[in-house]
C-alpha cells in the first residue's frame, strides 16, 4: 500500500534515477499522475521498483506516456522533476516516440487541461453556492455582492482560450505571450460586436473572405488548434528569418496570420467538430437516456484507470457553451460517487486495520471528485468493490436520467460537493433525481460490498 511523503524532491530524484535522466523527453502531470513521455520504456524490474516506492500508488502505461499515479501531491512530485530536468529543452531536442493518433490526442488533452483544472473546479463552487444562496434567498440575485460573485465564477471560462493559450504553447513548444495575444484577440469584445453584427445578417470581410458569426470565449478546440497550427509556423519563422528581425518579425507575423486564418478557419471547423461530438453523444441521451445513463455511470471509471478521461472535455464544455447545460457530468458524478461509496463499504467490511485506513482515506478524497486513489489504492486492488462501484454507478446514474437530471454549472471535478450544479429552477426535478441518484448510488454499492465482500488476500502490488 501506498504512504504518505512530504519529501517530495526525493521521490522525484528517485523516480528519475529509476527511469533515467536522460531517458526523460518531457513529463507533465495531472490531479493525481506524473506523466512521462520517454525515448524508451523501463523494464518491468524497474516499473516494479518504482511502484513500490513510498507514495507511489500504481505505475502504467497509457496513451504513449509512462503514468506514475501519485495522487494529490502529484503537482509536488513534478515541481520537483523539474527543478531536476530542464524538460522544454530536452522535449524540443530529444528523438520524438511514435505515437498513435489516439495516444496523441489523449496525451494532449491532458497536457493542456490538467494544470488548470482545480481553477475550474473552484469556479464552479463558486457558481454551485451562488445557486444554493439565490434558491432560498431569492433577492440575493439583485445585490453588489453576488453581481462580484457571479463575474468573479464565470471569468474562468469567459478567457478559457487564454487558458488553454498557456498550457497548449508548453505542450506543444511554442512562444506563450503569442499564443496569449492571438487568444485574447479571440475573446476581446470588439471581436464580439463584430460577430453580433454578423448574426443579424451583415457580411462583414476580412480581405474578400466573408468571416463567420463563430465567438470563441468558453471554447476549447479553436484556441488549442490555433496554438498547434502556430507552433508550426512560428518554427518555420524562426528557422528561415535573418536573426536581426526575428524578435520582432515573428510575433508581429504569427499574429496578423493566425488571428484571422482561426476567424476564417480553425475556429468554425474546430467550433463544429467540438459540436458534432457533443450532439452525437446529446442524441444518444435524447434517443436512449437509459442506455447513456448506463455507459457513463458504469464504465466511466474504466476510462480513469487508462487516464484517457481528459478525452471528453470538449464535448462537455460545448455542452455548456451551446445548451447552458450537460447531462454527462451529472452521470459521471455518480460513477465518481460509486468509487467512494465502494471504499465506505470496504472500510466497514474488511477486518484489516491498513486496509480500513487506506479505504477511509480514499474514500474521503474520492468526495471531493480524485478517484485514482480509490481506484488504485482499494476498489481495482481488491477487484470486487471496483466492480460493486460500476454496478453501483450505472445504477444511480440511471435513476437520474428518469428525471432529466443535468449539471447547469461546468464541474472540474465532479464528485459529492457538485451536486447542487444540478439545481435549476426552469428544471426543478433536476436536482430532486440527482439526490435521490447519489443516493441510490451509496447505498446500493456499500451493499454490494457487504454482499460480495472484498479478496484481502490481495498482492502488495499489482
Amino acid at each position: 500500500m501506498a504512504t504518505t511523503i512530504r519529501d517530495y524532491p526525493k521521490l522525484a530524484a528517485d523516480i528519475c534515477d529509476a527511469v533515467g535522466k536522460d531517458n526523460i523527453i518531457s513529463a507533465a502531470h495531472c490531479a493525481t499522475r506524473l506523466r512521462l513521455v520517454l525515448k524508451e520504456t523501463p523494464s518491468a524490474e524497474v516499473t516494479q521498483r518504482i511502484s513500490e516506492m513510498p507514495a507511489v500508488i500504481k505505475v502504467m502505461e497509457s496513451g504513449g506516456q509512462y503514468q506514475v499515479v501519485i495522487g494529490t501531491h502529484a503537482k509536488d512530485v513534478y515541481e520537483a522533476l523539474a527543478q531536476l530536468l530542464d524538460l522544454d529543452e530536452n522535449a524540443a531536442d530529444a528523438p520524438q516516440t511514435k505515437q498513435g493518433i489516439g495516444s496523441r490526442i489523449i496525451a494532449t488533452m491532458s497536457a493542456v487541461f490538467a494544470p488548470f483544472v482545480y481553477i475550474l473546479a473552484a469556479a464552479g463552487l463558486v457558481q454551485g453556492a451562488l445557486i444554493i444562496i439565490t434558491h432560498f434567498a431569492p433577492a440575493f440575485a439583485e445585490t453588489g455582492t453576488y453581481s462580484v460573485l457571479s463575474f468573479i465564477s464565470w471569468t474562468p471560462f469567459t478567457f478559457l482560450p487564454v487558458m488553454i493559450a498557456v498550457t497548449a504553447s508548453k505542450h506543444f513548444k511554442c512562444n506563450t505571450f503569442i499564443a496569449m495575444w492571438c487568444c485574447l484577440a479571440l475573446v476581446n469584445s470588439d471581436w464580439g460586436a463584430i460577430a453580433a453584427r454578423i448574426a443579424s445578417g451583415e457580411t462583414v470581410k476580412f480581405l474578400a473572405f466573408p468571416m463567420s458569426q463563430t465567438t470563441y470565449t468558453s471554447t476549447v478546440l479553436p484556441p488549442l488548434f490555433l496554438v498547434l497550427v502556430l507552433s508550426y509556423l512560428e518554427r518555420w519563422l524562426n528557422k528561415h528569418l535573418p536573426d536581426i528581425i526575428k524578435a520582432l518579425a515573428v510575433p508581429f507575423i504569427c499574429t496578423v496570420i493566425m488571428v484571422p486564418l482561426t476567424i476564417l478557419v480553425i475556429g468554425p471547423v474546430s467550433d463544429m467538430l467540438a459540436t458534432g461530438i457533443a450532439n452525437a453523444y446529446n442524441f444518444l441521451v435524447n434517443t436512449v437516456p437509459a442506455l447513456a445513463a448506463i455507459l457513463v455511470g458504469g464504465i466511466w471509471q474504466v476510462f480513469v484507470i487508462f487516464g484517457v478521461h481528459w478525452g471528453v472535455t470538449p464535448m462537455c464544455l460545448a455542452n455548456f457553451a451551446n445548451y447552458g447545460c450537460d447531462s454527462f457530468q451529472a452521470f459521471q458524478t455518480c460513477a465518481v460517487i460509486a468509487q467512494a461509496a465502494a471504499c465506505f463499504g470496504v472500510f466497514l467490511k474488511t477486518r484489516k486495520a491498513d486496509i480500513k485506513n487506506v479505504s477511509l482515506s480514499a474514500g474521503l478524497t474520492g468526495i471531493f471528485g480524485i478517484t485514482e486513489p480509490a481506484i488504485y489504492g482499494v476498489t481495482l486492488r481488491l477487484k470486487k468493490p471496483f466492480v460493486c462501484g460500476c454496478v453501483g454507478g450505472a445504477i444511480g446514474a440511471l435513476i437520474i436520467s428518469f428525471f432529466n437530471t443535468k449539471y447547469y454549472v461546468y464541474a472540474g471535478l465532479p464528485g459529492l460537493l457538485t451536486t447542487v450544479n444540478a439545481m435549476s429552477d426552469a428544471n426543478p426535478s433536476s436536482f430532486t433525481g440527482m439526490m435521490i441518484g447519489v443516493l441510490a448510488t451509496i447505498i446500493v454499492t456499500i451493499i454490494l460490498v457487504q454482499i460480495v465482500g472484498c479478496d484481502e488476500k490481495e498482492p502488495k502490488n499489482n
